[in-house]
């Protein structure tokens, strides 16, 4: 989220962003399109049987947070170390049926899931968007 926010900001685009969590109308709406469920990658590992180290899972949340304001959000806590992580849920989402958040989607078509994004490729994908 706040990749997005520093890029809409250094460019002076127009972004209409949506945070949504993965069980809302919306998020449901987005998985019926696409045939895929929207899911955490514990939706994922359980759907797929993967088998996953949830304390340090928790551990690189938790240390990641600590560093944070009171009133950061969620996606704040996100890390390099927390994709690498992840990485197995991310790679076996679609197999699994499941569209993994974070989900990015640009003028209705998802450009990103399952992990966090770099800031050239946010900006890449909004710099086209907005063309």
């Amino acid at each position: 989220m706040r990749v997005l926010i520093e890029n809409a900001e250094s460019s002076e685009m127009m972004i209409n962003l949506q945070h949504c969590s993965f069980d809302s109308p919306l998020a449901k709406e987005i998985g019926q399109k696409l045939n895929l469920k929207i899911g955490t990658a514990k939706h994922v590992s359980m759907k797929a049987n993967i088998p996953m180290d949830w304390d340090l899972v928790y551990d690189l949340i938790n240390d990641k947070k600590q560093s944070l304001p009171k009133d950061s959000s969620p996606s704040d806590t996100w890390s390099p170390e927390l994709d690498l992580a992840l990485e197995p849920c991310h790679k076996s989402a679609e197999y699994a049926g499941y569209l993994m958040t974070p989900i990015l989607i640009v003028d209705g078509n998802v450009v990103h899931s399952g992990d966090v994004p770099s800031q050239v490729k946010v900006f890449f994908w909004l710099q086209h968007a907005t063309a």
